[in-house]
């Protein structure tokens, strides 16, 4: 297979548990070091990378080879059950990364296997057998196993999957099954997020306008010095727009995600999952559409994630904040000093302006 012909899929790729920045770094010298020692690993029948995702962007960044391997999949749910299965073998995982693992193999089981329904000429539920299947083949218990499936569905109807690597969410399982039950059975993007945000640890509940925390006016003027003015800010509200003082700003409830943006975007948006993904690919969108005329977001300076090397794909220049920004609660007081530092990242022409501008506020790329 061509190297130019492997799918990077968004779904399968969310599967895998992100790297510690330490950890990336260290992979990236390894490889520049000693080159690809493992092979990147290809669905053969659809082309998709299923294991290599990091290798791939650190051999492509640095024009070094790699090898491929392609395994023959029937389905999309075969090939997920051998992702999950390749992480729980090969993975340094938390108890949390564990859980949800097992939980999905588990669940793909179940559904496969019809659910609640009783097998044909006995009386144990379909369940009960995936669960004891499952838990054989993974050496653990069988109520494990159905804990670990029921984490799984939280998550998934919560959107927090990124959360395992212990950045996003750092709440006991129970909080996240519990979180996920209270939810209507189709939640709407403002309810996930309400409950998502509640799940949250302090320090990465700080944005512009979805809990108390908000960004210090000094950020603000600067992107309107840059910019000329902020004509938008789409994950905001009423507190939080008394330091933006966006001519425009959009609530949790009326979810910047469904509506059109347009002019001079400033955006701080939710640090959660779904919600940061979410936002970065909808700037990209009203980027790429011409929507947008110049936009500056500001998110935790995680470098090794998708959704951040998407926003540095497109970007004019990348503001890296020297030491971390003190969010101010509702009564305009600092709160406590977050543990990840931060990035605006800039969209526009005005690039130069952006540099001088920002350069008091820490390193600044273009």
């Amino acid at each position: 297979m061509e190297t130019a012909r492997i799918i990077v899929d968004s779904e399968f790729e969310s599967m895998i548990p992100p790297l510690e920045p330490l950890e990336f770094c260290q992979l990236e010298q390894n490889i520049i070091s000693h080159g690809c020692i493992d092979p990147l690993v290809v669905w053969k029948e659809e082309g998709i990378l299923l294991d290599g995702h990091n290798r791939k962007r650190i051999c492509e960044a640095n024009g070094i080879d790699y090898a491929i391997v392609e395994l023959s999949f029937a389905t999309r749910e075969q090939a997920f059950d051998w992702v999950d299965k390749n992480q729980l073998g090969r993975r340094n995982l938390t108890p949390e990364q564990a859980s949800l693992l097992r939980g999905r193999i588990y669940n793909r089981v179940k559904s496969s296997k019809g659910g609640d329904r009783k097998s044909k000429g006995h009386n144990v539920p379909l369940i009960d057998r995936a669960s004891e299947a499952v838990a054989k083949q993974l050496g653990v218990n069988e109520k494990t196993v159905r804990r670990d499936g029921e984490y799984a569905e939280a998550v998934d109807k919560l959107g927090i999957a990124p959360s395992i690597a212990k950045r996003e969410i750092d709440a006991p399982k129970k909080d996240v099954v519990a979180a996920a039950k209270a939810l209507p059975e189709k939640p709407t993007t403002a309810q996930r997020q309400a409950a998502v945000e509640k799940l949250k640890t302090p320090h990465v509940s700080n944005n512009s306008g979805n809990n108390e925390w908000y960004t210090p006016a000094e950020y603000c003027e600067s992107a309107r010095v840059v910019m000329g003015s902020i004509d938008l800010d789409p994950a905001s509200c009423k507190v939080a727009n008394k330091q933006v003082k966006a001519a425009k700003f959009i609530t949790a409830e009326q979810d910047g995600l469904q509506k059109s943006w347009s002019g001079n975007v400033w955006l701080n948006p939710p640090y959660g999952q779904p919600f940061i993904a979410d936002f970065c690919r909808k700037t990209l969108e009203e980027w790429q559409a011409g929507n947008v005329s110049q936009a500056i977001v500001l998110v935790n300076n995680a470098t090794e994630t998708a959704w951040f090397q998407s926003l540095l794909s497109e970007a004019s220049a990348v503001c890296f904040k020297a030491g971390r920004i003190r969010f101010l609660d509702a009564d305009g007081a600092p709160a406590n000093t977050p543990l990840q530092g931060q990035a605006f990242v800039y969209f526009g022409e005005n690039t130069k302006a952006f540099i001088k501008e920002f350069s008091k506020h820490g390193r600044c790329l273009s």
